[in-house]
């Protein structure tokens, strides 16, 4: 979890005050709290600390799809966590610019500001800086409403897994929208129905378009580009060519897959965590034949390479891909990835990858793991 940075009291005040309905009356009492991308200002401190803590946790899910690089932002996006007598605008919350391109989010601080709504808030503020900062002022209107509603679903899903079933229920029982128009929805346009973007993000995911293609997507949209051309590609590659299918064929395909599914309830953070450690560790010692002699070994992953062609642990390695797989739609969100790098670790070894590639999928799931649990420290700290 970043670390707090606490800004001084009086810029934050003067800031507010040239900038808002704050500038109406001296507001005594104000607190401040900061990370690496967000300052938040409010009233009370234990709001202002979630808020923290939250638009954190945007950033480490927003890493999934942007490079680090892209949100090293000159200034902090500001939160403005805004009473109802300190609210000017229509709506749940405003988004505005300030000067050298930097963004201000007003948040209206009532009890009718849901947990997902501020997940929207932020996310739309974060990708608007996103844009701004790597493309230029006029693509904060011209990004992809689907990655507001991808990224912000996201982050919410990840707080409140138990509700991916509504969700999903909710899009079993509705027509499903036209691709087309959910690429080409514009932030300055309308906005894409509810949840599309996530769906879209999610069969982006089970089309097993590689990592680098998918983010790619991602940031072009961003960037207010249309994808459409640029998926059917990447979706063409991963198909035979006598298979290829047009590109709204693909989707429903996909989204029938995912939507047939048998989805349990979901794991608790803890109870992912702890299964999955289990899962990735061969620490039982096993009698492997070297050289004609039966030797005792410990195997971990980096280990398990080196011994791979054996069959008894290409039999245990399969044992436990399998396990993973059956288990994966109950996995906690926060440590969805690990599992699924996980199996990647799993695949590398039954299909005889080059030692290069594994290791290029170790440190990446190492990477996942770590993120994971800071992950759920932020989180935990969020919903005490």
């Amino acid at each position: 979890m970043p670390q707090a940075i606490y800004r001084p009291f009086a810029l934050l005040l003067l800031t507010l005050c040239a900038s808002g309905a704050f500038a109406r009356q001296a507001m005594p009492g104000l607190r401040s709290m900061g990370n690496e991308h967000f300052d938040v200002i409010g009233l009370h401190l234990r709001s202002v600390s979630h808020v923290n803590e939250l638009s954190a946790l945007s950033i480490q899910i927003a890493e999934r799809y942007l490079p680090p690089e892209g949100l090293a932002f000159p200034t902090n996006i500001l939160i403005s966590l805004r009473p109802e007598d300190h609210v000017d605008f229509k709506g749940d919350y405003r988004i505005r610019l300030a000067e050298r391109g930097s963004v201000q989010v007003d948040l209206r601080w009532e009890d009718s500001m849901t947990l997902e709504r501020s997940c929207y808030a932020i996310s739309e503020a974060l990708l608007v800086q996103y844009a701004i900062y790597n493309y230029g002022t006029e693509a904060s209107n011209l990004l992809r409403s689907w990655t507001i509603d991808a990224l912000a679903n996201d982050i919410y899903l990840t707080l409140r897994p138990a509700v991916f079933t509504d969700l999903l229920k909710a899009a079993q029982e509705t027509e499903v929208p036209n691709l087309t128009e959910i690429l080409e929805s514009s932030r300055s346009g309308l906005a894409v129905p509810n949840a599309a973007g996530y769906w879209l993000l999610q069969t982006m995911k089970s089309g097993t378009l590689e990592r680098p293609v998918l983010r790619s997507l991602f940031q072009q949209a961003i960037a207010g580009i249309d994808i459409e051309g640029a998926l059917t590609a990447a979706i063409e590659s991963r198909q035979p060519a006598a298979e290829l299918l047009p590109l709204q064929t693909w989707w429903l395909q996909e989204l029938s897959l995912i939507f047939d599914q048998e989805y349990e309830v979901v794991e608790t953070m803890e109870v992912s965590r702890e299964w999955l450690a289990t899962l990735g560790r061969f620490n039982t010692p096993h009698i492997l034949e070297l050289q004609g002699a039966k030797v005792e070994l410990n195997l971990d992953l980096r280990a398990i390479w080196t011994h791979r062609a054996k069959p008894e642990v290409q039999e245990l390695v399969r044992a436990r891909y399998e396990i993973l797989r059956l288990r994966m739609t109950r996995i906690n969100p926060a440590y969805y990835n690990s599992a699924l790098y996980l199996g990647a670790l799993f695949e590398g070894i039954l299909n005889g990858e080059s030692s290069h590639k594994y290791l290029h999928s170790l440190t990446i799931y190492l990477s996942e793991w770590v993120d994971a649990k800071e992950m759920q420290e932020s989180l935990e700290n969020i919903l005490d």
